[in-house]
């Protein structure tokens, strides 16, 4: 059966969650003495933790950037830092303005016209929307979790999500830099791609033993995808 839609992870896959909460950093003095990057990664590594929470359905109608905000403002305060409002704002909306990774732009506009192509994403419609203005990214629309109403991996998001772009789940490929969400997609039937990674996220397993037998296709970036993703490209 051929694929008709294909949607995107965005956080990590697409864009660089790390560069704008560095550079944010860098920006205002009150920070001069943080470890930027380690920071970053801390942000990362527990964002995740609280939306892994709400994909459990146990943390209310918290969203994503009210997610990122809190633990922003927590590690900001172990580490004896507190910022006024405007540059905590500023701290916190760093994620409205990810660059996207090199060929991105390209190569999504070369699969929108085979696909419609869409983001399925953790991260809020702001998130998601200025980041892809920021980099000049196209979309056929926008599938952000809190909109669903469940998050990823719940499997009621993998399913709501296919409904919503009018497709049977094995008529959709789900693609990823992390292995995590393609296995979750892949037991709700999605076919699977998987994009080597630019930046790893914490807690990932990147290193499993047979990822090519795995998924249905790897691509090694943006351009190699966008040669493999032909309409014949599926096995099955």
């Amino acid at each position: 059966m051929q694929v008709r839609a294909l949607l995107f992870d965005i956080g990590g896959t697409v864009f660089d969650w790390h560069t704008p909460i560095v550079t944010t950093l860098r920006r205002h003095r009150e920070f001069a003495g943080l470890d930027h990057a380690g920071f970053a990664r801390e942000c990362r590594a527990a964002f995740l933790e609280e939306a892994g929470v709400a994909a459990e359905g146990v943390s209310g109608r918290r969203g994503s950037d009210e997610m990122l905000a809190g633990v922003m403002d927590a590690l900001l305060a172990r580490s004896g830092l507190l910022p006024d409002a405007t540059v905590r704002r500023d701290l916190h909306d760093a994620w409205r303005r990810m660059p996207a990774w090199r060929g991105a732009r390209d190569g999504l506009r070369a699969l929108r016209l085979t696909y419609p192509v869409l983001p399925l994403t953790i991260l809020s419609w702001p998130m998601a929307a200025g980041s892809s203005r920021v980099s000049g990214l196209e979309w056929d629309g926008f599938l952000c979790c809190e909109m669903i109403g469940s998050y990823k991996p719940d499997p009621d998001c993998y399913a709501r999500a296919a409904e919503i772009v009018d497709c049977r789940p094995e008529e959709i490929a789900m693609v990823a830099a992390h292995p995590s969400d393609l296995r979750a997609a892949s037991l709700c039937g999605y076919r699977t791609v998987y994009v080597l990674p630019q930046i790893e996220d914490p807690g990932e397993d990147y290193h499993a033993d047979g990822l090519e037998d795995e998924f249905d296709l790897v691509a090694a970036d943006f351009d190699d995808l966008a040669t493999r993703l032909s309409p014949g490209a599926w096995r099955g």
